[in-house]
């Protein structure tokens, strides 16, 4: 069991080391919120290290049906992050920026959701805790990081809309931020 916890909260921090600092082409922007960069990094800090320090030190034990649910979510997690960074291509960055060229990006997972990304990284934060029955560093997760990332999302909603105008409002009352709204979610369905 303590050698799943291990390898588990190391693959996960070293996969979002690898997604933070891997280069991607892209045009550079007006940055928004540069701060909330170092504010989500302590916090994957402090929650994946508190995640394997509650186990070691309070839990010792796993409920394997939770652990297994938390690893398949993460994995879940990953995909949905990833086809949303693809969907982006160049316009992908981890602070909110708005460039001059930027394009109104409505494929992939963005039919569905106006933010996968930001789904994919709070359902991220609260399963590596779950993976590993942490529930303290599940609740410090729930408490820090899904405010702050709402936080930003509103500050990059804003961005879009002055970007964009009239089609990115109607995107919003289409489309939902996190989880996808019935209508966008089913309107190709008989």
């Amino acid at each position: 069991m303590k050698l799943f916890v291990v390898v588990f909260i190391l693959f996960a921090s070293f996969q979002r080391i690898l997604e933070t600092f891997s280069r991607r082409p892209k045009e550079k922007g007006q940055q928004q919120m540069l701060w909330s960069f170092y504010a989500f990094a302590i916090l994957h800090v402090l929650i994946f290290g508190g995640a394997l320090a509650e186990y070691v030190w309070v839990r010792k034990t796993l409920i394997w049906p939770v652990s297994i649910a938390g690893v398949v979510l993460y994995v879940g997690s990953l995909v949905l992050r990833n086809m949303a960074i693809r969907a982006l291509g160049k316009f992908w960055s981890l602070v909110v920026e708005i460039r001059e060229k930027h394009q109104f990006v409505r494929e992939g997972p963005y039919r569905f959701v106006r933010h996968p990304a930001y789904a994919a990284i709070v359902l991220e934060v609260l399963v590596v805790p779950l993976a590993v029955n942490a529930w303290w560093a599940l609740t410090f997760a729930a408490a820090t990081y899904v405010p702050l990332l709402v936080i930003r999302m509103k500050q990059e909603e804003v961005a879009l809309a002055e970007k964009f105008g009239e089609p990115y409002r109607q995107y919003q009352r289409e489309v939902g931020a996190l989880v996808p709204k019935r209508a966008s979610c089913c309107k190709h369905a008989p």
